[in-house]
């Protein structure tokens, strides 16, 4: 029967027998968040390797993982696996879309797609991340993708699958830490860029798979006001040095599988070409001539917007249902256009008022939130602020401590919003029949929540001590 195992882009994985085919959040045409992540490197497949694909697994609904035009141009008509989070949000999106056959499967539940079974392993307070776990032709494969699953339930996932042969994990920066600021404040350390080797390798620890697989990261920042963050992106190449430098014994090995990488259970490996890595300089260059044309009609479409009463009025109700409303702090948007004049909202005491002032710079008691027009309009009418973040095409700003803590718990309750929509008793049933089964993950908040509340340690650290 055997197994075969392609990487196609970013977080795409292909698995194959000979009767069966599964891909796995497909992202392989242009880019996503508002032009700020592109392929990195470009993506590698044939028309009939997604011809013969009988259904699509989503792990969450992020839009690297979640791309609605890949999904559409290609993979209209088939059946989608995604996860039963609380927040149905996955699912109807895909039906607005025009999916019609979505399968919903919960925490430890499997599927079958002819020979391949697929099983969701959930995880995430507000988000539904899922590690999947495949079996496929005698090849057992754990995509974690970008969960941080840990502690007990990663020992569940272990113990009722293992031994591993494929564990596929992130090994790079995707949130928005780095994004805030308090400008001056040399002491201020957002993010730490070496955690996600560190936790990469305590993953696979842990794991103790056949072969461990750096996934789900290799993107770039093409548009002019992100492509400084492409320094901070941590590639696979870097980590295999990083590992190699440790000079200690693994057991597990490393395979770096770049888009056009395969194994076969009959062939074994073959690797796609580096060159994009050793020689970065020079392929970010032809990447930016490719695709110069659609930033600049990206561009043009942004100097169009316009921030309307109407759109304040719509940011008011998602401040209110969001709980953000009641929050007792000032924050000013500076909502920024490509070539033209800023414009400045304040939020003062429940209401929104245009400004003029546009400095970039906060001020005491009034953190900035620095946001492209586009980024503002679509996270308002799409209900998006936690993509918005992640774009990296905004900047919090703030002038202390105190100021960032407050500006971090206004963003939190509008992101919050977009993971759960409204906390209503459907919500909370849905939430509670969830973690029946997924009580183990309860376990390691309430470590998380003790090493952060009375260790004062940082959320990436505290995702450190929990895989150790």
């Amino acid at each position: 029967m055997g197994c075969e195992i392609k990487i196609l882009s970013h977080a795409c994985l292909l698995v194959k027998t000979s009767t069966s085919s599964i891909v796995i959040d497909p992202w392989l045409i242009g880019s996503c968040y508002w032009r700020s992540w592109w392929n990195y490197p470009k993506p590698e497949f044939t028309e009939s390797d997604l011809e013969e694909v009988d259904a699509v697994v989503i792990s969450h609904v992020h839009w690297d993982h979640w791309h609605g035009p890949t999904l559409k141009k290609y993979f209209k008509g088939k059946t989608v696996v995604t996860a039963a989070d609380p927040n149905s949000r996955s699912e109807k999106d895909l039906r607005s879309v025009g999916f019609q056959d979505i399968r919903r499967l919960g925490h430890s539940k499997s599927i079958n797609i002819g020979d391949i079974k697929v099983i969701f392993y959930n995880f995430g307070l507000f988000l539904t991340d899922s590690a999947i776990i495949i079996e496929a032709g005698g090849t057992t494969i754990l995509n974690a993708n970008d969960a941080k699953v840990a502690g007990w339930p990663l020992k569940k996932i272990v113990k009722e699958h293992g031994p591993i042969d494929f564990a596929l994990r992130s090994h790079s920066s995707a949130n928005t830490r780095v994004c805030y600021e308090i400008p001056g404040d040399t002491s201020f350390v957002s993010d730490d860029r070496e955690h996600y080797f560190r936790s990469f390798k305590l993953f696979m620890d842990a794991v103790k798979p056949k072969f461990a697989v750096p996934f789900a990261s290799n993107h770039c920042h093409l548009n002019d006001d992100v492509i400084k963050f492409n320094s901070y992106i941590s590639n696979p190449i870097e980590l295999r040095d990083y590992l190699e430098e440790l000079n200690g014994e693994l057991d597990w090995n490393l395979k770096v599988m770049l888009p056009g990488s395969t194994w076969t259970s009959d062939g074994g490996f073959s690797f796609a070409d580096e060159t994009c890595f050793t020689d970065s300089q020079n392929y970010i260059k032809e990447y930016l001539e490719d695709v110069y044309e659609r930033i600049a009609v990206s561009k043009n479409k942004e100097l169009k917007i316009k921030i309307t009463g109407k759109l304040l009025k719509r940011f008011h109700s998602i401040l209110k249902k969001s709980g953000a409303l009641k929050c007792k702090v000032n924050i000013r948007f500076l909502i920024t256009n490509p070539d033209g004049p800023y414009e400045s909202v304040l939020f003062n005491d429940g209401t929104l008022i245009k400004t003029d002032i546009i400095s970039e710079g906060p001020e005491k008691g009034t953190p900035t939130i620095v946001m492209p027009n586009i980024v503002f309009r679509d996270a308002i009418l799409k209900n998006m602020f936690h993509h918005a973040g992640i774009s990296k095409r905004c900047r919090y700003l703030a002038n202390d401590s105190f100021d960032m803590g407050s500006l971090r718990r206004f963003v939190g309750k509008l992101e919050r919003y977009e993971l759960t929509g409204d906390i209503d008793l459907r919500y909370m049933k849905r939430l509670f029949l969830s973690y029946s089964d997924r009580w183990r993950e309860l376990v390691v908040y309430a470590k998380a929540f003790y090493l952060l509340k009375f260790k004062k340690m940082e959320l990436h650290h505290i995702e450190e001590e929990i895989l150790k």
